[in-house]
């Protein structure tokens, strides 16, 4: 899990690094501004990274936000902790270094995200999950942009004490952003049984809502001073450990992944085949002609009926005359054989125009390819068409999340082939992936227009 993993990085800098920290803290800002600018170039690059490994957890740990939750979630803590304590007075000394360090690393996960961000809303590619967190989003950077600035001692002392306070509260609503932000996100993978969510929430829920249970004990300690803590201390034991279960049951899922974890590249694309059935065109077509040959065989009969009608007649009469009649009914029979020939050779031609006109496909045959931006890169779509039917698509994207992009995947793909278009719904939690996928399968069936 990539917040716990992240965590145990911040708290080992802050309690094994805490004095070069506070003796140099530039070197660390300009380590973690390296850091930053460099996972926001990999992100944004056309560079192919083919480790997972790398990708999640060591550009992910940046440009995911993880590694700058964690070092929020240290400065948090710093003012939350019983004053007199040992780890109060390892983390306080350095706090705001701390701080400024977290918001130098939280930029890779603003910039990368913002980035998308403005992209799909330019492009009006929008839900209520995009809504919600780029609002919250944008709120957390304008607190946390003049808060940092202020955390610079050169500009805390040309401040008054009380002024720098009364702003340095803003950091509450911050902090309170940061888990909305984090919640918004992940309770719908969580609901949906994706793996390693479900206690992601349960750990960044541990730690925000024990610091916020922690802060409220310390403000009620510092005012009301009772000559017992044990009250307060059950009391706030209880605030922890409901909130949790009750978190965890409404983000608990299936706890079964409801598609295959799949990545996907052009080396190795998810393939779907669907089996062609007659289309419409083609039956009545089939049903025309055999009406035609059915009328063409009762008119040949009706013909050959009259004709044997007409010579039973000639029959009657003396052995000359018979055999005048006779020859006379032989050549009848063939100029009506002629005549039949040529009335059957008429009633093909206007089956064939029927037969050429009636087949007229809206797209044509053969194999098209489109492209679109998805959740975090380029998205390939490639499709076969056969008759106006959809036989198979294959799909692969540059770097979007594979999980993001399974699950749009499994529910757009088999919805364009049955429909014949992109005008589909998209995957709820999958919504950039998805739209990346109807727009490049839209661009392929424009291709493919007749």
């Amino acid at each position: 899990m990539l917040f716990l993993i992240a965590l145990i990085i911040a708290l080992l800098i802050a309690f094994l690094l805490d004095k070069p920290l506070k003796k140099c803290p530039a070197a660390f800002y300009v380590t973690a501004a390296v850091l930053t600018v460099a996972s926001i170039a990999l992100v944004q690059s056309d560079i192919s990274i083919s480790s997972r490994f790398v990708r999640d957890y060591v550009i992910g740990i940046f440009s995911r936000g993880a590694l700058g939750a964690a070092f929020w979630a240290i400065v948090m803590w710093a003012g939350a902790l019983p004053n007199g304590s040992a780890m109060i007075k390892k983390l306080m000394p350095i706090r705001g270094e701390l701080s400024i360090t977290a918001a130098i690393i939280t930029l890779s996960h603003v910039v990368s995200y913002g980035m998308q961000y403005i992209s799909n809303l330019i492009k009006g590619r929008t839900g209520s999950d995009f809504i919600i967190t780029s609002a919250v989003s944008l709120v957390m950077v304008l607190i946390m942009i003049p808060l940092t600035v202020m955390s610079f001692k050169a500009v805390r002392k040309k401040m008054n004490p009380k002024t720098w306070k009364k702003i340095q509260r803003a950091a509450y609503v911050f902090y309170a952003l940061i888990y909305i932000h984090i919640m918004v996100l992940f309770v719908p993978k969580a609901q949906s049984g994706k793996e390693g969510y479900f206690m992601s929430i349960i750990v960044y829920s541990a730690v925000f809502i024990g610091y916020a249970v922690m802060r409220l004990r310390k403000l009620y300690l510092s005012k009301k001073k009772p000559e017992s803590k044990l009250v307060p201390n059950i009391i706030c034991a209880c605030a922890v450990a409901i909130p949790l279960p009750v978190v965890g049951f409404i983000s608990h899922g299936s706890g079964v992944e409801t598609s295959e974890k799949v990545t996907v590249n052009e080396d190795t694309p998810a393939v779907f085949s669907f089996v062609p059935e007659t289309t419409s065109a083609e039956s009545e077509v089939t049903t025309a002609t055999t009406v035609s040959s059915d009328v063409s065989a009762e008119s040949s009969k009706t013909e050959t009926s009259s004709s044997a009608d007409k010579t039973e007649p000639a029959t009657a009469s003396s052995t000359d005359t018979v055999t005048t009649a006779a020859e006379e009914s032989e050549t009848d029979e063939e100029s009506t054989e002629e005549t039949s020939e040529e009335q059957e050779t008429p009633a093909e031609t206007p089956t064939e125009k029927v037969t050429e006109a009636e087949v007229t496909y809206k797209y044509k045959n053969g194999e098209y390819k489109g492209s679109a931006e998805g959740y975090s890169g380029k998205v390939y779509v490639k499709l076969t068409i056969e008759n106006d039917v959809i036989t198979s698509i294959s799909a692969w994207a540059d770097d979007d999340d594979p999980e993001y992009f399974g699950d749009a995947m499994n529910k757009v793909i088999p919805q364009i082939a049955a429909n014949l278009s992109a005008d589909v719904d998209a995957c709820s939690g999958a919504t950039y992936s998805s739209k990346g996928i109807m727009e490049a399968a839209g661009k392929a069936l424009e291709q493919a227009l007749n």
